[in-house]
């Protein structure tokens, strides 16, 4: 038989933020007005041996748009760790979190289910065989839209060279644009197949250019400097290791309080809510030797386009005819991913996802 597809086309614009909000870079953007979607297409080609819907009992189509769908608001970053949690209790749909909620008591620190700021969207795939569909790699992608990034790099540009901040009127147009498109390198999209005979779930990063560690050191607080608390046992200052790691407090190793600030290795090199400076007085984290003393960063398990094609794919969906399969599709930011920082903020981009018949059963 043929080999059918339908493709998911998303056109999503960021909405432009005022020049104060752009001043610094951070990793967890503090407003909500980061990314909005303007447009949905769904579309099914080729012979129509598969079909989509948005609820198990509802109409059975080849195209969905924006309206089928639900009202996603505003895109914020959060992240995609964790996961294992609600995966061992095979719960119907992702949970993603906002990593840079914590408590203040010694020690302690909450990951807080995010409820906003990402599409989470449950569709059911619908055959008229036996099926094993899977996602078509050479016709899924996640790009910046480089026409709209250059418009708004010269209204920045203008902004910049009015405003106060001297590093932000050193940028040239170029030089913006470039920043605006890597806003696409910290977008994710997730699918979870939700049988419970069939339970999987796949984190898919177009993109990808290294790994991304869920935890580390954070500036949270835009004060230039690592998060850091007061032990109460002895009233000294200890910087706060962020983020899902494997071990005990007791597992970290400090070092002893520095004697002078930290400076950043050049004159020139953006702070960001990654790149901050250790603190006079606080101890600081000694990762490598953290990392000798049972201390585990877990790593994002994602997956580029290429590996989700090939003999070796390991995202496959098993689709029963006329019987509704149910898949959960979630676009998010990941806030862990490097490049999820303020100056990617204004940028837009446009996807596109595709899935298609890997087999007949």
């Amino acid at each position: 038989m043929k080999r059918s597809k339908f493709i998911l086309t998303f056109y999503i614009g960021m909405i432009a933020l005022s020049v104060a909000t752009l001043s610094m870079s951070i990793a967890w953007y503090a407003s909500a007005d980061i990314v909005r979607i303007e447009g949905i297409d769904i579309t099914i080609d080729a012979d129509r041996a598969i079909q989509i819907s948005t609820s198990r009992d509802g109409e059975y189509k080849d195209s969905l748009d924006k309206d089928d769908l639900q009202d996603v608001g505003d895109f914020i970053p959060l992240t995609g760790a964790h996961s294992a949690l609600w995966m061992e209790s095979k719960q119907d749909s992702p949970i993603f979190y906002d990593e840079a909620n914590h408590s203040n008591y010694e020690f302690a620190q909450v990951s807080v289910p995010a409820t906003q700021g990402f599409l989470s969207q449950k569709l059911y795939l619908k055959t008229d065989d036996d099926l094993y569909i899977t996602i078509d790699a050479d016709k899924t992608m996640l790009k910046a839209n480089k026409e709209y990034n250059r418009t708004y790099a010269k209204t920045l540009y203008g902004q910049y060279q009015e405003g106060t901040d001297e590093s932000l009127k050193q940028l040239t147009v170029e030089e913006i644009e470039e920043r605006l498109n890597k806003l696409v390198n910290a977008m994710r999209y997730s699918i979870l197949v939700t049988d419970k005979t069939d339970y999987q779930y796949v984190i898919i990063d177009p993109n990808k250019e290294g790994t991304t560690l869920y935890g580390g050191l954070l500036d949270n607080d835009i004060d230039r400097y690592y998060d850091y608390f007061i032990r109460e046992s002895d009233g000294l200052s200890y910087e706060r290791l962020y983020g899902e790691y494997k071990g005990e407090y007791e597992n970290i190793v400090y070092d002893e309080p520095l004697q002078e600030d930290t400076t950043y290795e050049s004159e020139n090199e953006e702070p960001s809510a990654f790149n901050a400076r250790h603190k006079k007085g606080v101890r600081t984290v000694n990762l490598a030797k953290s990392l000798e003393n049972g201390i585990e960063i877990v790593e994002e398990k994602s997956y580029t386009l290429s590996e989700l094609s090939g003999n070796d794919n390991p995202f496959i969906i098993p689709v029963y005819r006329d019987t509704p399969k149910e898949i959960v599709l979630s676009i998010y930011i990941e806030g862990w991913d490097l490049d999820s920082v303020n100056y990617t903020m204004g940028a837009t981009f446009v996807s596109s996802l595709t899935f298609k018949i890997e087999r007949e059963m």
